[in-house]
């Protein structure tokens, strides 16, 4: 029950974003063609939902692979860096 619930969250974060580009399209197109202030405003509000859509699903991802372990620390020019391990005291 507990996967259900999120990925019902996500596929309802992944629809408002994906709504997000469509009225940022759809809303441009009409403000080149009409010039109405409404449409821009719609537009840059579409635009706005799609960021917000794609950086919650990005989180989504980020804290699930950190929570498993997944994420390795990289360096300069992506190499891996390697924890310095303090000596054992006795």
């Amino acid at each position: 029950m507990r996967n259900l619930i999120a990925w019902v969250l996500l596929l309802a974060v992944f629809l408002i974003a994906g709504e997000g580009l469509n009225l940022f399209r759809i809303h441009v197109v009409d403000w080149l063609a009409y010039g109405r202030a409404a449409d821009g405003v719609i537009s840059i509000l579409g635009l706005i939902l799609a960021f917000l859509g794609t950086a919650f699903l990005g989180g989504y991802v980020y804290y699930r692979d950190k929570k498993r372990g997944k994420l390795q620390r990289e360096g300069w020019r992506g190499r891996p860096v390697t924890k310095k391990r303090l000596p054992r005291q006795r």
